[in-house]
C-alpha cells in the first residue's frame, strides 16, 4: 500500500474535522463506510483512522465505534523562548527523533549568517519533537564545525540538546537573534508533521550567538500552530 493514500485520506478526513464537516462528539463513519465514500480499502482506512487517533482527533470506543473528540488538546507554553524548561515543566513525556545528521555546504544565507568560507562545511542535522506518538515540531540545525566536536547522534535527539551541547562545547552565550513568524505548511513540513498542506505553523529561527558576538549556530523550527504557543513574560 502506498503511504501516500492514506496519508491522503487522513488529511481529507482531517480537514473535515477541523473545518465542521463532522462536530465534535460525532461519532465517525464505519470503516466500510469510509471505504464506500472514499473508494479506499479497510486497511488504508485504519492507517488513516490510526493517525487521527495518534493526533488526538478522535477517540475510540469499544463496541461504539470512533468518535470526534469534544474537546481540542491545549496548546503547549513556550515561555520567553526557553523550550527546553517550558518542556520539562508541561510536556516531560515529549521526545525527540533524529532524522538526519552530516556534514554539508549549507545554503548560501546560512553560510553567510555563519561567516562561512565558500564550500566550507557544517554540521547540518533534522529532527522531529513527538509526544504521545504525534509529531508536534521539526527543525533544522545548521552548527559551525569549530563548535560541534562533542556533537553525537545521541545529544542531538536529547530534548535538552541545546544546554549540553552549551556545556560541552564551553561556550558563553552573547546577545542572540530570534525571528518569529507565522507560515503555512509546505509538503515536506506537512509529510514530517503529519499535517495538511498550507497548515497554519509557526516558525522560529534563532541564530546562537557567542559573547564575542559570533554565530555559531542556526535553528530553525517548525512549531505546529494547534499545538504551541509562544509566551513572554515582562518585569517592571
Amino acid at each position: 500500500m502506498s503511504t501516500a493514500v492514506y496519508t491522503r485520506l487522513f488529511n481529507q478526513l482531517r480537514e473535515q474535522i477541523t473545518q465542521g464537516g463532522y462536530a465534535p462528539g460525532q461519532r465517525m463513519p464505519t470503516e466500510r463506510e469510509i471505504c464506500d465514500i472514499y473508494g479506499v480499502s479497510r486497511i488504508t482506512v485504519r492507517h488513516a483512522l490510526r493517525l487521527l487517533y495518534e493526533q488526538g482527533l478522535v477517540v475510540r470506543h469499544q463496541g461504539r465505534g470512533t468518535f470526534v473528540r469534544s474537546e481540542k488538546p491545549s496548546k503547549l507554553p513556550i515561555l520567553n523562548s526557553d523550550f527546553t524548561g517550558s518542556m520539562r515543566a508541561n510536556a516531560p513525556d515529549i521526545s525527540r527523533q533524529l532524522v538526519v545528521s552530516k556534514k554539508l555546504i549549507p545554503p548560501e544565507n546560512i553560510a553567510e549568517i555563519l561567516g562561512l568560507a565558500p564550500r566550507q562545511e557544517c554540521l547540518y542535522a533534522e529532527r522531529i519533537d513527538v509526544l504521545n506518538g504525534e509529531p508536534m515540531a521539526c527543525d533544522k540545525a545548521y552548527i559551525s564545525l569549530e563548535h560541534a566536536g562533542s556533537i553525537t547522534d545521541e545529544m542531538l535527539a536529547d530534548i535538552s540538546f541545546f544546554n549540553i551541547w552549551l556545556v560541552k562545547e564551553r561556550i558563553t552565550l552573547g546577545k542572540g537573534v530570534e525571528i518569529i513568524e507565522a507560515v503555512n505548511a509546505d509538503s515536506q513540513a506537512a509529510e514530517l508533521l503529519g499535517v495538511a498542506e498550507g497548515t497554519a505553523l509557526l516558525r522560529a529561527a534563532d541564530h546562537t550567538t557567542t559573547r564575542s558576538g559570533k554565530i555559531i549556530g542556526v535553528f530553525e523550527t517548525l512549531y505546529r500552530g494547534d499545538r504551541y504557543k509562544l509566551v513572554s513574560s515582562t518585569g517592571f
